[in-house]
């Protein structure tokens, strides 16, 4: 394949061996047809002097939007996107080898102007970012990368290889080799020198069972790195630190956001929610600056399932309103969307809990009581209980 052969190919003219509707079949193909985490190329094919949008969906079996009627075919790849997922997945397979050699296990890659990996491991933040200060090394160093096939009985031959054999059906593997690096099975079409990538930057990493990183590379790294160096270089300033003493600075401030947060937590398990009676209807509502969203939801949802009532509150700090009521009182989810709409409030929410927000909380609130009460009201009785 000339995505193989030539991956700096950016057009060619092809022969059209066969032809079914808007499918051909072609004698060869620059367009890579996806797979490993790197998304199909996208291109341009003019045929018989019309444009039209083609795809390649394997086997040198090609897609376009309008009906194939010629013999020959001229392909122009759309360079930008693909160079960019060259680099990145080249990029993935440099950061990675350093995780894996930590233990990480790989599970899912998603490539493109930011690009992601989900995996598993014993994995730290530090880890992360030396990971991403050794990436940065090698493509300063403008490490080679090539490639090479190998039959599956070569295994053997290739213990550093990284490969997941159940994935693999066909006998012949591709082989990914960065200089001294790595080595990976790998389908995808990547650049052969590291410097193409310019510069690698983790923008984000989530901790938990399943981690995730997310990274960019060029020149959009270079922006990222210098940002995070005015941000750290402004605080170390306005707080008047060194950089030795900036670490262990966050980590007091964590250490008293978390303090902060078990207060909002404990707050938020005490808080009370008042109750008005309105014909066989309780009301209860509450608004409070700062909460524990979770918390306070959970208690609503108590209240609403196990008594004839209808929960409404708000939380000024993220101007937050809620309503959980019920199931025997569905209007109530009717007149909550009502005042959202008229106070140019967003929301919704699944069974008996919705959830929005609006400018003003504690006046939607206020507003929402009456509302619910006159209705009740009027449809289960008066202020005594009769109707």
């Amino acid at each position: 394949m000339l995505y193989y052969e030539n991956p700096y190919l950016k057009s060619v003219e092809v022969e059209v061996e066969e032809r079914k509707g808007n499918k051909c079949l072609l004698s060869d193909t620059i367009l890579y047809p996806g797979g490993g985490g790197q998304p199909p190329d996208e291109g341009i094919a003019i045929c018989n002097g019309e444009e039209f949008s083609i795809k390649h969906i394997g086997s040198l079996w090609h897609e376009i939007d309008g009906i194939c009627k010629c013999d020959k075919m001229k392909i122009i790849l759309n360079w930008d996107r693909r160079y960019l997922l060259m680099r990145s997945h080249t990029a993935e397979h440099t950061f990675f080898r350093f995780l894996e050699n930590k233990g990480a296990k790989m599970g899912k890659i998603a490539l493109g102007e930011v690009s992601s990996i989900i995996f598993q491991g014993d994995i730290s933040a530090e880890d992360i970012l030396d990971a991403e200060k050794r990436t940065r090394e090698l493509i300063k160093e403008g490490r080679n990368v090539s490639t090479f096939w190998i039959n599956k009985d070569e295994i053997r031959n290739y213990p550093d290889l990284r490969i997941k054999l159940e994935r693999i059906k066909d006998e012949k593997i591709r082989v990914v080799k960065i200089e001294g690096h790595d080595l990976s099975a790998c389908k995808g079409v990547h650049i052969s020198n590291l410097s193409e990538i310019e510069d690698f930057a983790i923008v984000h990493f989530r901790m938990g069972k399943r981690k995730e990183v997310k990274f960019v590379i060029g020149e959009m790294a270079r922006n990222y790195h210098y940002r995070a160096s005015q941000s750290l270089r402004k605080l170390m300033w306005k707080r008047n630190l060194d950089m030795d003493k900036i670490e262990n600075y966050l980590e007091n401030l964590e250490n008293e956001n978390e303090i902060m947060r078990k207060a909002l937590r404990d707050a938020s398990k005490d808080a009370k929610f008042n109750v008005e009676k309105c014909g066989e209807i309780e009301l209860h509502y509450l608004f409070l600056p700062y909460a524990e969203k979770k918390i306070i939801q959970r208690k609503a949802l108590e209240i609403a399932n196990h008594n004839k009532a209808v929960v409404v509150y708000g939380i000024g700090e993220s101007n937050v309103v809620c309503i959980a009521y019920n199931p025997s009182y569905p209007w109530a989810r009717n007149e909550y969307m009502g005042l959202l709409s008229m106070m140019n409030g967003r929301g919704g929410g699944k069974g008996n809990f919705v959830s929005g927000s609006v400018e003003d909380a504690k006046k939607f609130v206020e507003e929402l009581k009456k509302i619910i009460c006159e209705k009740a009201l009027q449809l289960h009785g008066d202020e005594n209980g009769y109707s």
